[in-house]
């Protein structure tokens, strides 16, 4: 039995955790008293003072943003003023490379390994442990920690070093948007052309532009009419800047995920920062004057 602890259990941190219980005992903590709760009914063994997790040999987190990553381990009352030596904190936030670096080299001077180990896949992917997860770290420190991340997915990949787990996850998402505004455009395009939006779908699918949403986003959630994917527009909007924000730091320009962004931003404008990414759609129909939604009677 691993000795371990899990801190953040939201919407992907839950699943995430509840992986992890299905083979081992996990001392959880949050500060939202309804998740604990649903997690102790799991086995998860409550923890009320941050400090108690250090406790851990290894340390998962799943946490909104890197500057709450950062609070939580190298701040005043972080973890580390109580980790042992040679524990592996392990952050599946969707975070900020030059954050990561920085939480990393900190730890690193109190022998403590910092690995990024963000997630792609969603709630439903972590559930059925299939979500791919993306390390970053040196390959010895892998290994040592891929027999824990196994245990909630059977998908795991070694990215590269500290930060590069991070980077691929915000990068991945950043194509994700770029293709998904793409596919739009075009089938809207076919649509306004007396295509049946299905059969636009179903022939690109089989065709050289195929993508997600061809695949997934358009099928099962635009014609289908249920309008729900579980990713929201204000989650794509901080994915797509932190890999926006590397690429300007690498001199790198991403033109596409700029104006794909942009595009973004105006079903926020409309439908705010908690709506589902789904809503995309709704933009492509009023602009076009078209339907992608089945027609309701």
């Amino acid at each position: 039995m691993y000795k371990i602890g899990f801190i953040g259990l939201g919407n992907m941190g839950a699943p995430l955790c509840e992986r992890l219980l299905l083979k081992n005992k996990v001392n959880i903590f949050d500060i939202n008293k309804s998740n604990l709760n649903k997690m102790e009914n799991l086995g998860g063994i409550v923890k009320y003072e941050l400090k108690d997790i250090c406790e851990n040999d290894f340390i998962f987190l799943c946490l909104p943003t890197s500057e709450i990553v950062e609070k939580i381990t190298i701040g005043e009352n972080g973890l580390i003023n109580g980790l042992k030596k040679n524990v592996f904190v392990i952050d599946m936030t969707t975070g900020e490379p030059e954050v990561t670096r920085k939480i990393s080299n900190i730890l690193a001077k109190k022998n403590v390994n910092f690995v990024d180990a963000p997630v792609s896949g969603g709630p439903k992917g972590a559930k059925e442990g299939i979500i791919a997860i993306m390390a970053g770290c040196e390959e010895i420190i892998f290994q040592k920690v891929k027999p824990l991340l196994n245990m909630i997915s059977t998908n795991v990949f070694h990215a590269g070093p500290t930060g590069s787990g991070h980077s691929l996850k915000a990068g991945n998402n950043l194509l994700n948007l770029i293709c998904r505004i793409a596919t739009f455009e075009v089938v809207s395009m076919l649509v306004k052309d007396g295509i049946d939006p299905k059969k636009a779908v179903e022939v690109i699918q089989k065709s050289s532009g195929r993508n997600y949403a061809t695949e997934i986003t358009l099928p099962d959630n635009i014609l289908s009419g249920k309008m729900f994917q579980g990713f929201t527009t204000g989650l794509m909007n901080k994915d797509a800047s932190i890999a926006l924000k590397n690429g300007a730091l690498l001199n790198v320009g991403l033109p596409l995920g700029d104006l794909s962004k942009k595009i973004l931003q105006e079903t926020i404008n409309d439908f705010g920062l908690d709506a589902d990414m789904s809503n995309i759609a709704l933009n492509f129909e009023e602009k076009n004057q078209i339907r992608l939604r089945p027609l309701t009677e």
